[in-house]
């Protein structure tokens, strides 16, 4: 038998699926962020049900498939005409359970309902509805309609949760029916290759990430080097590499056709030397205005949005650091700023922005379209602000720049400027390690905690502080990220 996560797992990988199931030994850990995703499509599952009010649930866990099945078949027998959870199995021997199972008024047919958190139909779910429409078709049931529930981005909250407004329902069944010709072929050939004892070869490559990140690339790649071709080339260029049996990036031959970007980083690499663009680097240093106002946001994001005049996924900050200094070298004063109550943090966010940023100077960032978009987003919700905001934008300057575009380039970046790329590199004193909170995700979803209540006072308490020792590392990483391009604008480089 082969479940619907299963029949997915095996369309992007027939390795991964087989993996799944005879190799537990590789079973990944559940990490917060995946959890926290999870628990996100638990919530908007539960609002889903008390969209369509009263239904009877099939309870059974996962495993119990017989169970499930006798117990859909009980809630049908019953006369119910909502069964959340219910399951069915197809000759074939796939199975599936559906969100929602929902009589069309009257008759023996039903409409199968899937709820998704996203906010758009996506291919793989169309694969998703075409196994569980064929599921419950081979279990002896008429489906007329296969429906996608999803949330509704354009939604704005406004008091208690207007569940019709937040939903969106979208007919898929004609093109589910076009994707069911395919299903009968790919059960059988993925069945075959659960029942077999060896393990599949299939070749690592695009597949591994799309749709979703594979469980077992720690396993699959575990012979291709740290830093490979693999993170420098794509398309053509990486086949050809790859028909030569070159993944190290010291393999490339010297005569390979390079995009700029592609040489920098591979001499970097053969020579172990720092690239530096001097000329570009002072260009860039000109732009900047003391004083310089340092700045770094944290933001959550929810499916469910939590508060008033917010919408599905709107990214809302809850805290900034301000590291602002008067003059080249000079010293620097330190704000900041966090939103403790479990209310919206947004107008007490805006003003203490505002007062921090003042009126002149350069306004530094790392990656500038988070926090631009996200003031542009402020404004559109807290017009009263929205010309501060302009201004603020205005005065902005991407450090992200000179070290995407290879003006300064370190080898141990290994082909990435992200910040916690960059900063190791080039100040290796700096670090995030022993920080409670290490990166934006654990401090959005631990701030996602402390606001819903999911956290013991005295605990939060913590948080709280442990919040505001990594936004402020973030920001002196900026400082320190300036002082460095000052420093190689003036001095040669030498080998590491």
């Amino acid at each position: 038998m082969i479940s619907k996560s299963q029949y997915l797992k095996g369309l992007q990988c027939p390795k991964a699926l087989w993996l799944y199931r005879n190799r537990k030994d590789l079973a990944p850990v559940i990490g917060e962020g995946l959890q926290f995703i999870f628990d996100m499509g638990h919530e908007v599952g539960e609002l889903a049900r008390q969209y369509f009010g009263e239904g009877i649930e099939i309870t059974e866990p996962y495993y119990a498939i017989k169970q499930a099945i006798q117990s859909t078949n009980k809630a049908v027998r019953q006369g119910a005409d909502v069964i959340f959870e219910a399951t069915a199995c197809s000759d074939s021997g796939a199975y599936s359970r559906i969100d929602v199972l929902k009589r069309v008024a009257g008759s023996d047919t039903w409409d199968l309902i899937e709820v998704k958190s996203s906010t758009e139909v996506k291919d793989y779910h169309l694969d998703d509805m075409a196994l569980q429409r064929h599921a419950f078709t081979g279990g002896g049931y008429r489906i007329r309609k296969s429906i996608l529930m999803h949330i509704n981005n354009s939604y704005v909250r406004s008091g208690q949760l207007d569940l019709q407004g937040l939903f969106t329902l979208e007919d898929c069944t004609e093109i589910v029916k076009d994707r069911l010709t395919e299903v009968d072929a790919n059960v059988a050939d993925l069945i075959e290759i659960l029942n077999s004892r060896q393990e599949p070869e299939i070749e690592i490559g695009g597949h591994c990430t799309n749709p979703f990140e594979c469980d077992y690339i720690p396993y699959c790649w575990d012979h291709i080097p740290d830093y490979s071709v693999y993170d420098i080339f794509a398309g053509s260029k990486l086949a050809r590499l790859l028909g030569d049996n070159i993944l190290d990036i010291s393999e490339v031959p010297e005569d390979f056709d390079l995009t700029d970007r592609q040489a920098i980083e591979i001499s970097a690499h053969k020579s172990n030397k720092i690239h530096c663009d001097t000329a570009e680097i002072k260009a860039f240093l000109a732009r900047l205005k003391y004083p310089l106002y340092y700045l770094d946001y944290e933001t959550i994001s929810a499916a469910v949005p939590l508060f008033d005049n917010s919408s599905p996924y709107e990214t809302i900050p809850f805290q900034f650091s301000l590291h602002i200094q008067s003059n080249k070298g000079g010293d620097l004063e330190h704000i900041d700023f966090l939103h403790t109550g479990p209310n919206d943090p947004r107008p007490d966010f805006l003003e203490a922005l505002v007062n921090a940023c003042r009126k002149e100077g350069s306004v530094v960032v790392y990656n500038q379209p988070f926090e631009s978009g996200v003031n542009n987003r402020l404004a559109l919700k807290f017009p009263a602000y929205a010309a501060s905001l302009a201004e603020i934008n205005h005065r902005m300057i991407d450090l992200l720049v000179p070290f995407r575009r290879r003006h300064l380039y370190h080898p141990q970046m290994a082909g990435s400027a992200s910040l916690k790329s960059v900063l190791p590199a080039f100040v290796p004193d700096l670090t995030y390690e022993g920080l409670a909170i290490s990166n934006g995700e654990m401090a959005s979803i631990t701030y996602n905690r402390c606001i819903r209540g999911l956290v013991p006072e005295q605990e939060k308490q913590q948080i709280f502080e442990d919040l505001r020792a990594y936004c402020k590392l973030d920001t002196l990483a900026e400082v320190k990220l300036v002082e460095v391009l000052y420093h190689y604008s003036e001095k040669p480089v030498e080998l590491l």
